[in-house]
């Protein structure tokens, strides 16, 4: 599993962090987000990172890579089972995603 990331991109970050959380085994190529290789550009039609490489799959956006990673590897989850707490969960990521990454 490979992860093209930007070392000062928070999205990025974000996908490193559920990573370290489930401790999943994943190759960090660090790329340039400002001038991203040919590679990562012929992977991505959105031209962008993150981008993760599982096999022949090929992910970009962070939502969709960290979801990805949490239903693969499902243990520990990343959000709590009880659907009250996995709502209150949501609103408070939603909140961080509005209030923090807003300008990233």
């Amino acid at each position: 599993m490979n992860l093209y990331s930007g070392k000062d991109c928070p999205h990025c970050h974000r996908i490193r962090i559920v990573a370290n959380e489930k401790d999943i085994n994943m190759e960090v190529a660090w790329v340039d987000e400002f001038d991203l290789p040919a590679e990562v550009l012929e992977l991505n039609p959105a031209n962008d990172v993150p981008v993760l490489v599982d096999r022949d799959l090929v992910l970009y956006h962070s939502a969709v890579i960290m979801e990805y990673l949490d239903e693969r590897f499902p243990h520990p989850p990343l959000m709590p089972i009880d659907p009250v707490t996995r709502a209150q969960a949501r609103l408070m990521l939603n909140r961080i995603e509005r209030d923090w990454y807003s300008s990233a």
